[in-house]
């Protein structure tokens, strides 16, 4: 039980702080004063800082499934959202599922869930980079497009804003790297440094939880059968752009492990960049938050079952093959 505890400890305490965001919201009222802009640089920069730079170059090597990977999130996961989300009944709705589909790929847990399964750590790492670098270009279009003259839009603006907040502390957390001691103490205290990394994006979750909640209680709420269709929608885009990985990765011929790192990277996106869009520039859609954290932890809980699902399966893959190996000896 104490092991489940501690391998689980990032999805129990997303669970636990979305009860108490519910129940009691004034006790998380402290989250409001973290700036989503400043918590999410801070996260990048950690995260890149114990990026492994020859993890990296290993995948450049072979950049094709991190390319996929990337592909799925900024090209066929946008356009499952723009086109279920005609299904929603409110503006509000559908902007915010817009914007979650448009940001990059979520860096921790992509990472971590690739792991988890028993997929290409370093391919999953490649994509959530390539997916952040390009987010300046590519969010900024599909927001564009999707969201047309219903919504006003600074283009420049949020371009340079997506370049200023998640390009430029990839790039300094990964040159501090090329300083020695830098690198040895990133290397040193990396498991710290990722646990409070991870703590940095809880809080921007706590604090979109409680924006949900106390706007679902405001006289215009969309009402639960909106909202039971949005959370369907989300899981339901999610989902889709999962299993298309997978499928268009074996289809492609890359092996089990960057299968599952294309799944994981092209279908997970990024909490702390959609709300950072959200307080920018969509700030009267007083709803677009709700699709942004159905999504975001309905990813986490339903991706946890699917990673322990394919570890389970690749142990006894592994398995019946040392028994087959076994049988062949000995038939021999």
């Amino acid at each position: 039980m104490m092991t489940f505890l501690l391998r689980r400890w990032f999805l129990l305490v997303i669970c636990v702080g979305g009860l108490v965001a519910w129940l009691a919201p004034r006790w998380l009222h402290w989250t409001r004063s973290a700036d989503p802009q400043t918590v999410m640089a801070a996260a990048l920069f950690l995260s890149a800082w114990t990026m492994e730079s020859r993890s990296l170059a290993r995948s450049l090597a072979r950049p094709w499934p991190a390319l996929w990977a990337g592909i799925i999130s900024y090209g066929f996961l946008p356009a499952i959202a723009w086109s279920l989300a005609r299904l929603l009944p409110t503006e509000d709705l559908r902007l915010g599922l817009m914007i979650t589909a448009a940001v990059p790929c979520t860096l921790a847990s992509a990472v971590l869930w690739t792991r988890l399964a028993g997929g290409n750590e370093a391919t999953a790492l490649l994509s959530t980079l390539l997916t952040t670098a390009l987010s300046w270009l590519a969010t900024t279009l599909w927001l564009s497009f999707s969201t047309g003259s219903d919504v006003a839009l600074d283009t420049a603006g949020m371009m340079r804003g997506l370049a200023l907040v998640l390009v430029l502390p990839v790039g300094v957390g990964q040159a501090a790297r090329a300083l020695p001691s830098l690198a040895a103490t990133a290397t040193r205290f990396k498991q710290p440094i990722s646990v409070f990394s991870r703590l940095l994006v809880v809080v921007i979750m706590l604090r979109a939880a409680v924006e949900v909640s106390e706007r679902l209680g405001l006289e215009q709420s969309p009402g639960w059968l909106a909202l039971s269709l949005a959370l369907l929608i989300s899981l339901a885009t999610h989902l889709l752009a999962l299993w298309g990985g997978i499928w268009s990765s074996r289809l492609l011929g890359f092996d089990r492990p960057n299968q599952i790192a294309v799944a994981f990277a092209g279908s997970q996106k990024t909490l702390p960049v959609s709300l950072y869009l959200f307080d920018m520039y969509f700030r009267t859609y007083t709803f677009a938050v709700v699709p942004m954290v159905f999504y975001h932890v309905g990813q986490l809980v339903v991706d946890t079952f699917i990673a322990d699902h394919w570890a389970e399966s690749r142990k006894t893959d592994d398995t019946e093959a040392v028994v087959t190996k076994d049988e062949l000896v000995a038939g021999e």
